[in-house]
């Protein structure tokens, strides 16, 4: 598991609407984190909380937290 991993990923959330719509639309936290997975990322939900925190912006790590982190992984 990496903390550069979820950084990656992160950015790429930003950038694939197919990816970010794709993970919005998955119905559990095992088919999301399965997706995650396919896509070859390997992070706990530990360095996910990290790199939310070092690589986005206040507006970016609120709405993460809302939409997703609380309840998403």
């Amino acid at each position: 598991m990496s903390q550069d991993s979820a950084k990656l990923f992160l950015a790429k959330m930003k950038q694939d609407k197919e990816l970010s719509d794709k993970l919005h639309n998955a119905t559990t936290k095992d088919n999301r984190w399965a997706i995650i997975q396919q896509e070859g990322f390997e992070f706990s939900r530990e360095e996910l909380d990290h790199a939310t925190v070092t690589e986005l912006n206040h507006f970016e790590r609120w709405s993460w937290e809302a939409k997703l982190l609380a309840d998403w992984l």
